[in-house]
């Protein structure tokens, strides 16, 4: 494949997405939250069952239809753990639960996470770790690689991550201090996961990291 039409292939492979999920965000979440039928269900619809099969779907698509340009073209999730994933993951649980109890004051768990309308916890928390790690390490960082070193795939990868949380942000009308609060979150984030990804040539490393961290800001900051 020309040089060209690699870098078109990709770019429209991720403005497919980003306008699929802005469509999401935008027009469908508003209609269903209309709805007595869906209103309550919203979240749930949106963040685990829509978000599960688009994203998804398109992830196994491109990883088949593009495998010849992977990095990675064998098994995604395998048991190889580095001693960096543990080192994260005891610095992720200690930053998050340190942070807070200086916000609060006090070590609480929300408890209305699992009914109904709490139950987005089960997309934020669980589902959004899985599915953006699986498209965007498992598939865009995995081509990138077998084009770019590590550090060049990374930044890139890290950037089109964090450029897939936009519309969500266009949706809640942030403030410039939420933009600015979200960006230097989402994006040190993804540079991490992209490293762990690359460390361990391993899916589980990085999904896990995603998942604790996103659950327990859900569930306690």
């Amino acid at each position: 494949m020309k040089q060209t039409n690699w870098y078109a292939n990709l770019a429209s492979q991720y403005a497919i997405l980003w306008l699929i999920w802005l469509g999401v965000q935008d027009y469908l979440y508003g209609e269903l939250i209309k709805l007595p039928a869906t209103a309550n269900d919203a979240d749930f619809i949106v963040n685990t069952v829509i978000k599960s099969i688009v994203w998804l779907g398109l992830g196994i698509w491109w990883l088949h239809s593009d495998r010849a340009q992977l990095w990675l073209s064998g098994k995604l999730y395998n048991r190889h753990f580095p001693t960096l994933f543990w080192e994260l993951l005891i610095l992720f649980v200690g930053y998050l639960l340190v942070t807070a109890i200086y916000e609060h004051h006090s070590l609480t768990i929300m408890p209305d996470l699992f009914t109904r309308e709490r139950h987005g916890f089960i997309g934020v928390a669980l589902i959004a770790g899985v599915t953006e790690e699986f498209i965007f390490r498992g598939y865009f960082m995995n081509r990138l690689l077998h084009r770019y070193a590590f550090m060049t795939a990374n930044i890139i990868q890290a950037l089109l991550f964090l450029g897939i949380h936009l519309p969500i942000y266009f949706v809640d009308h942030l403030s410039m201090m939420g933009w600015l609060n979200n960006v230097l979150t989402v994006l040190p984030l993804g540079l991490i996961f992209g490293w762990v990804f690359y460390r361990s040539k391993n899916l589980w490393p990085s999904t896990i990291l995603h998942c604790v961290w996103d659950a327990m800001i859900f569930a306690l900051i």
